[in-house]
């Protein structure tokens, strides 16, 4: 690795909006360690190394590095997550607004705290082989809170399209919400790739 783990910590905490104590909770270390660390003053543990390479991983295709610039400069709340575990890549400054607690979660699996209609999609075996076979382009949902979070009460309606991206043998989602009405029914349709490719 070229640069020190310090370096790494330092780049990631600042780039995810991370305080020390968050990025503590997410590698599951105290905030003590995270200082130590980017003071340079010790090392993470081999198996620590390992979970900070994954988690600091930057997409290595133009492709990927596009589309998480798009995501974090995105004016609507939009998440970008690896499949099939939802692992967290970024978020955009509306979705922290409407959710600041989110941050806890960038490098993490948001299926452990999927709830509404999200859960219910996960659940949904033949939408969660669709999806990996590549039949499914994407997903249009209208949901309530969809994360077990300290803001879940509050969280409005949305309206949500989760777009899927298969690339070097990876399948990521984009999901990016616009407000809906309160009244609106919840629920989620699939969109197959076949209807997706049609002409309008």
């Amino acid at each position: 690795m070229s640069e020190s783990w310090a370096e790494l910590l330092r780049r990631y905490r600042v780039r995810h909006a991370l305080t020390q104590a968050r990025l503590a909770d997410v590698l599951g270390v105290s905030q003590r360690t995270i200082s130590r660390w980017e003071r340079g003053e010790d090392r993470p543990t081999l198996d620590r190394q390992k979970q900070l390479c994954d988690l600091c991983r930057e997409p290595s295709s133009r492709l990927l590095r596009s589309l998480v610039a798009s995501v974090r400069h995105s004016p609507f709340p939009r998440a970008l997550s690896r499949m099939p575990t939802l692992h967290l890549l970024a978020v955009s400054p509306p979705a922290i607004a409407k959710r600041p607690s989110i941050t806890d979660w960038i490098g993490r699996d948001l299926a452990k705290i999927a709830c509404g209609v999200l859960e219910e999609m996960l659940d949904d075996r033949p939408l969660q082989r669709g999806i990996a076979n590549g039949e499914i382009a994407c997903v249009l949902t209208t949901t309530r809170s969809v994360l077990q979070t300290a803001e879940h009460p509050r969280v409005g309606t949305y309206r949500t399209i989760i777009t899927y991206y298969a690339h070097d043998g990876e399948l990521y989602s984009d999901a990016m919400a616009v407000p809906g009405p309160k009244s609106a029914k919840l629920g989620y349709t699939a969109i197959s790739m076949d209807d997706a490719c049609e002409p309008a």
